[in-house]
């Protein structure tokens, strides 16, 4: 009875379906929370994780919020906003652990004006930013869209406390060319808990043969009246 019971488990786990999680959450509705060693800080506003910029201070700040890409009940509210040509080649930073977690996900709502920044490179660390590697570009446009990837097939980011992540934006050609940063969550799915095989034991083995074969009997019995 132990043997079907554990088959039943076994079976319950693998048909279970696999839902997306919420790690993290950052919907810039709230002023970031200060300056810190040269770079302006963003408190997460669900979740655990920090983000920070090395933008010149003075060319970050808001703009009205979008719903592409809210979480629950979250207002649009207020979208973070990065100013200026002086700026290409700088980062947008976050570090979310990601124990417990696999098959991880980073999406967002972007948006640039004619002059902002064209080419944006999302990179990950496995490291809390010791190192980072290219994952892909992408190009907003000039009216909210998602920015939708999947990290599932880096399976170093899974279940990681020192997984991160970063924007480098280029390719503004004004001093007043920004981008628009909202809604930017870090996702997975739950990592499910190890299944632990038990051997039948020699009696549980008989007793499931004996009731299978006096099941078939039975069978045969009702075929023939």
């Amino acid at each position: 009875m132990r043997y079907l019971g554990l088959s039943f488990l076994l079976v319950m786990v693998l048909i279970a379906p696999v839902h997306s999680e919420t790690i993290a959450v950052w919907n810039f509705n709230d002023a970031a929370s200060g300056v810190t060693g040269g770079e302006l800080e963003f408190s997460v506003d669900r979740g655990s994780g920090t983000m920070s910029s090395d933008f010149s201070p003075a060319n970050i700040g808001n703009a009205s919020g979008s719903s592409v890409n809210l979480e629950g009940e979250d207002p649009a509210g207020a979208a973070l906003r990065l100013v200026g040509m002086a700026n290409n080649g700088r980062y947008l930073t976050w570090m979310t652990g990601t124990e417990g977690y696999e098959a991880i996900g980073v999406s967002f709502a972007a948006q640039r004006t004619s002059t902002g920044f064209l080419d944006n490179l999302l990179q990950y660390s496995l490291d809390s930013g010791g190192s980072w590697t290219d994952y892909g570009g992408f190009s907003p446009g000039t009216t909210f869209g998602l920015q939708n990837f999947d990290f599932s097939a880096i399976a170093g980011l899974d279940d990681n406390p020192a997984a991160g992540f970063r924007i480098r934006f280029d390719g503004a050609t004004g001093s007043s060319g920004n981008n628009r940063i909202d809604n930017l969550v870090v996702s997975g799915t739950l990592i499910p808990p190890p299944v632990t095989s038990t051997v039948p034991e020699p009696s549980s083995l008989a007793f499931l043969g004996f009731g299978m074969a006096a099941l078939t009997l039975w069978r045969r019995r009702e075929s023939k009246r």
